[in-house]
């Protein structure tokens, strides 16, 4: 029995392994030379952006007329000076002078700041501060009264000013 059984095992293996002998077909197969794969093709252009233009950068404020507002919240601007100009639409030196002050806030870029005050508008707030003739500058650095100066001068000499009197500060 256990012959007749290794008997029928083998011829099933032989039987088996003779069909399927595709050994030479397999090599054939392989042995041909088959051209390498072509790159992906892109069969379209993707649209170009188109930017907008660029829009010029808002600069902050360098001057405001005054209009009612704290006080106290204007003058205490870090890191800027901040220049307190009382006026009178009236006086011809004094609005010369706005437009020199005008002219010395926007040179700074960024690092002084002018609120134009009128004092006929505004006479609680120009008798708060001692106004007696216009124009009157007062000059805050951080909170801080630094000077008082009356009279109109030009933007340079505006600038010499204030720039000495922060350095003996």
């Amino acid at each position: 029995m256990k012959q007749g059984l290794f008997i029928l095992v083998c011829g099933l293996l032989a039987a088996g392994l003779t069909g399927c002998d595709d050994s030479s077909e397999r090599r054939a197969r392989y042995a041909e030379k088959k051209p390498a794969p072509r790159p992906l093709e892109r069969t379209f252009d993707p649209p170009k952006k188109v930017l907008p233009p660029s829009k010029p950068k808002k600069k902050a404020p360098v001057w405001m007329d005054y209009k009612g507002e704290d006080m106290r919240q204007l003058t205490e601007l870090s890191g800027r000076k901040v220049l307190l100009v009382f006026y009178a639409s009236w006086s011809r030196p004094a609005m010369d002078y706005v437009q020199a002050v005008k002219s010395y806030a926007e040179s700074q870029d960024g690092k002084a700041f002018a609120v134009l005050i009128d004092a006929d508008a505004y006479p609680d707030i120009a008798r708060k501060y001692g106004l007696e003739a216009v124009p009157l500058t007062v000059l805050y650095l951080e909170g801080m009264k630094l000077k008082d100066m009356v009279g109109g001068i030009t933007a340079p000499r505006l600038n010499e000013l204030i720039e000495q009197t922060i350095r003996v500060q």
